[in-house]
């Protein structure tokens, strides 16, 4: 081995035109490349003789499988089930079960409930489901209809006003055409 560091720059030069090829008549001799390029152009190609197409390779048959169906297990999510298992409580009250219009703030009095007879919800759960209670057919004919509302216990609590009966016609008119 040489000691030899190896360049970090590659320089190409040009080899020195011979001095028989020097300009005659002024005119450049036809056997000297000026450029280190060379051209070709169509004509000068070797006519070759049109390539045949291939035929297809033939696939390997296999044995058609019925297609995969995802195996996927539909899961409740547990706070679907907590509302479940509040709504079927829930039901135990005339007020809840005949959907009668609710009291305004009967949320507080669903929580108080929820603590006296230890379940598991959430407030999310019990808006979800107090959401889904009041947005059915038959609590929105009731409040349109007017008269009172009502806690848990069967109270009554107070009147339904002229535009919570229009809101609940205007809902009615929306949801259920």
């Amino acid at each position: 081995m040489t000691d030899e560091k190896p360049r970090k720059t590659l320089s190409i030069t040009c080899k020195p035109v011979s001095p028989t090829a020097v300009e005659q008549d002024g005119k450049a001799p036809t056997g000297i490349k000026r450029t280190g390029k060379r051209i070709i152009t169509r004509d000068q190609l070797p006519q070759a003789a049109p390539a045949k197409p291939k035929p297809p390779k033939p696939k390997p048959s296999k044995a058609k499988k019925p297609p995969r169906k995802p195996v996927r297990k539909l899961v409740t999510p547990p706070s679907e089930l907590r509302a479940r298992e509040l709504n079927d409580s829930l039901n135990g009250f005339a007020v809840w079960l005949q959907r009668q219009p609710l009291a305004l703030g009967i949320e507080k009095q669903v929580f108080r409930y929820i603590a006296d007879h230890h379940l598991s919800a959430s407030k999310r759960v019990v808006q979800r489901l107090l959401y889904a209670h009041t947005h059915r057919r038959d609590y929105l004919q009731a409040v349109a209809a007017g008269g009172m509302r009502y806690g848990l216990d069967g109270q009554e609590a107070e009147a339904i006003t002229a535009a919570e009966r229009d809101y609940a016609g205007q809902r009615l008119a929306t949801l259920f055409p």
